[in-house]
């Protein structure tokens, strides 16, 4: 049972945004002053917000609305990954900052085929609120209010009968401050109904997608050499031509220097592990490489350790190496929707920054006020 809740938006005013790239950009450091500055406004009336986007020749549709933090305590809204412990505390300190959450934490759920009709068809027959093209990435954002009551109830009932849960596709620090702002705002002022709730955008599976999250370690405590070697004990080891990404599960890439390698798991590794839930090699990288060779105890504040989203490609990695020779870059397969909902399901957790999803919600497009 999921429970979908309207709320009165806080919208940013176009009329006031030259460049919709550099504005919104800048959203996430400088909200206050932009709100005081008159940048946004509430819109009249509370709603549930249908979300589409046109990027490159794809568009996904889904909604934001707000949704209890009871939701998450009580197990609907499932968890895959952890959280860093440094990227949690600086979230408290803008969320505090700002009073508001300027970017929805996204979810995703099985396709229903009536909800993906309603939505449909109650966007045929609205007219956007408002629209924003971000030209460097040709994506552009309508956003459509449902404000009717009786629109809103038959759309919440759908949720509240055909989606038993919800999981976290991206936002798992958004919504773990969410629960420490209720906590405090309980602690320091009593019940504040703002505080029970947390601003969600919702697309169903087949929206959305998911790509590999790969890592970059530095190391100067062996040469090169030495780290080939200690690899070689880990995976059967091959030299590429070209850089390429995985092929499939069990293979790793990595770049090192000017040079890219296919790793994949030797047998007896694999078998340590084969009683393990999908047996993933995220897991298999920070227990077999990252901690066993490069000495990275906790892989959430070793700052040795970087994070690169798949999306930025080749070329992403390769600038991020920076041609230095004590970086290694190790590219991971993306993890399927099977492997996903399997982790999910059992209760496990990923690694933090296992997977990044497409489409990214943006900050200050759609804000929710405590």
């Amino acid at each position: 049972m999921t429970l979908i809740k309207p709320f009165q938006a806080i919208r940013p005013d176009l009329d006031l945004i030259t460049s919709p790239d550099v504005f919104f950009g800048e959203v996430k450091k400088n909200y206050p002053e932009f709100y005081k500055g008159g940048f946004f406004h509430k819109l009249s009336s509370e709603g549930i917000y249908i979300y589409h986007m046109k990027s490159k020749g794809k568009t996904r549709t889904g909604i934001t609305c707000r949704m209890p933090v009871k939701e998450i305590n009580n197990g609907k809204v499932i968890k895959h990954e952890n959280t860093l412990a440094a990227k949690e505390q600086k979230m408290m300190l803008l969320t505090l900052e700002r009073n508001a959450m300027v970017k929805p934490v996204l979810l995703t759920y099985p396709e229903v085929d009536e909800i993906k009709e309603l939505i449909h068809s109650y966007r045929k027959k609205l007219k956007p609120v408002f629209e924003v093209e971000f030209e460097a990435e040709e994506e552009i954002h309508q956003i459509y209010a449902i404000t009717d009551g009786k629109s809103l109830l038959k759309l919440q009932q759908l949720f509240e009968r055909k989606v038993p849960h919800t999981y976290v596709a991206d936002g798992h620090h958004r919504l773990a401050t969410s629960t420490l702002m209720q906590k405090r705002a309980k602690k320091k002022n009593g019940p504040n109904d703002t505080y029970n709730f947390f601003l969600c955008s919702l697309f169903s599976t087949n929206e959305l997608e998911i790509h590999d999250y790969n890592r970059i370690v530095e190391f100067d405590n062996f040469s090169p050499m030495v780290l080939m070697a200690l690899l070689s004990r880990k995976f059967n080891v091959q030299l590429l031509a070209e850089p390429r990404k995985p092929k499939g599960k069990h293979e790793l890439v990595m770049a090192q220097g000017d040079e890219w390698f296919s790793l994949k798991w030797r047998p007896k590794v694999l078998k340590k592990y084969d009683s393990t839930i999908g047996l993933l090699d995220v897991n298999l990288l920070n227990n077999e490489v990252l901690s066993n060779i490069f000495s990275v105890e906790d892989i959430s504040t070793d700052k040795r350790v970087k994070y690169v989203e798949g999306p930025v490609g080749i070329k992403g990695i390769e600038e991020q190496l920076g041609g230095m020779e004590n970086r290694a870059a190790f590219i991971l397969p993306s993890l399927t929707w099977d492997e996903f909902i399997e982790i999910t399901d059992t209760g496990a957790t990923l690694p933090p920054k296992s997977t990044w999803f497409e489409p990214r919600m943006k900050n200050g497009v759609i804000v929710y006020g405590y």
